[in-house]
C-alpha cells in the first residue's frame, strides 16, 4: 500500500514542493497537507512535544491531525503526517513580514524546555566532511568565477579556507546556548496572515545551538521563494529581522565573539550544497539568489 492509497489520493498528483513530498488533499472536506516526515520513529514523538509545546505557548505553528487515531502512518518505510492546510499570503519582504519573521525565531528560541532526543553534533563533522568541503570550493571557483574571484568572494573564502584548515577550532569546544528549534527558518516555511508570520513546517527541527539556527536564516530565508527578493537578505533587512529576534532573546557575549565564525561554519554547512545543488531548470530567481551568496559579504552581518 502507497501513500497516495492510503490516503485515497491520485497518482498524478503532484508535490507542492519540488524538494520533497508533500500535497494537498480533503479530510473531511477539509483541506489538508500531507507530507513525509521525520525518518527515525523515536524522533516522532518529540517532535509532536514540541510543536505541542509551541501552540500552548501561543507560538504560532502546526500540529498533526489525529488521521485513523494516529498522528503519524508508516507506509513503505516512510512515516507521513497530516496537517492543518493554513491560509495565508507568502512572504513578499515587507518591513513588518522580516520584522515578524525574525519576532517568531526569537519566540521559538526563547522556550525553554528541551524535549529533543537528537540535534546539532560536531562529531558528525569527521575528515569526510572537510574534504567534501574542499571539493565543493573548487567546484564553484569553476561554475562562478566572477563572484567567487570578486572582491566579497575573495574575502569570504579566504577566511574560509582558513577555518577549514584548523577544523574550526575556534568553536568546536565551546558551550553556546541551545533550543529546540526548525532547524530550517526560511521565509518558505512562513505563510503570513496580515503580516503575522504561521510557521508551517517544523519536521527538520531538533536541539541545535541557536545563533547557528539564526546564521542559517539569515543565510537561507529567501531560497525557493519566488515572491522574495533574488538575493540574500541585504544588512538592513538582516538588522530588522535581528530587531525582533532580540525582542524575545538576549544574545550572550560568547554568541557575539564567536557569531563571525559560526556564520562560516553555517555556510560551510548548509550553502556550500545548496550552491552545487543548484538544478539547471531552477528559476531566474533562484540563480540569481545562489549567486548572491557565492559573493556574500559576511563581515557585515552582525548580531550585536
Amino acid at each position: 500500500m502507497n501513500v497516495f492509497e492510503y490516503f485515497e489520493l491520485h497518482k498524478e498528483k503532484k508535490s507542492i514542493y519540488k524538494h520533497a513530498p508533500v500535497y494537498v488533499h480533503e479530510i473531511n472536506k477539509k483541506k489538508v497537507i500531507i507530507k513525509r516526515t521525520k525518518e527515525q520513529v523515536d524522533r516522532i514523538g518529540p517532535l509532536h512535544i514540541w510543536q505541542k509545546n509551541l501552540c500552548e505557548k501561543g507560538i504560532k505553528t502546526i500540529f498533526p491531525i489525529e488521521y485513523k487515531n494516529r498522528l503519524y502512518h508508516t507506509i513503505d518505510e516512510d512515516n507521513w503526517v497530516v496537517y492543518p492546510f493554513i491560509e495565508g499570503e507568502k512572504y513578499t519582504a515587507t518591513k513588518a513580514q522580516i520584522y515578524n519573521a525574525g519576532e517568531l525565531l526569537g519566540k521559538v528560541h526563547s522556550t525553554s524546555d528541551s524535549v529533543f532526543n537528537h540535534g546539532f553534533e560536531w562529531e558528525n563533522y569527521d575528515d569526510e566532511f572537510y574534504g567534501d568541503v574542499a571539493g565543493d570550493l573548487e567546484t564553484i571557483s569553476e561554475d562562478y568565477p566572477n563572484e567567487f574571484n570578486s572582491e566579497n568572494g575573495k574575502k569570504l573564502f579566504e577566511r574560509i579556507k582558513n577555518l577549514v584548515s584548523n577544523k574550526f577550532e575556534s568553536i568546536i569546544s565551546e558551550k553556546f546556548p541551545t533550543s529546540d528549534s526548525t532547524w530550517d527558518y526560511k521565509a518558505s516555511n512562513l505563510i503570513y496572515q496580515a503580516d503575522s508570520p504561521v510557521l508551517i513546517d517544523t519536521d527538520n527541527a531538533g536541539k541545535v545551538p541557536r545563533f547557528f539556527d539564526l546564521a542559517l536564516a539569515l543565510l537561507l530565508f529567501h531560497t525557493d521563494v519566488d515572491t522574495a527578493p533574488n538575493r540574500v537578505l541585504c544588512v538592513e533587512e538582516w538588522e530588522l529581522f535581528l530587531s525582533g529576534y532580540k525582542k524575545h532573546i538576549d544574545i550572550t557575549d560568547i554568541e557575539k565573539k564567536h557569531w563571525q565564525d559560526m556564520l562560516l561554519f553555517v555556510y560551510t554547512d548548509e550553502v556550500l550544497w545548496a550552491i552545487n545543488d543548484l538544478a539547471d531548470d531552477e528559476s531566474d530567481r533562484q540563480k540569481d539568489f545562489i549567486k548572491s551568496l557565492v559573493g556574500f559579504s559576511f563581515s557585515q552581518y552582525n548580531i550585536d
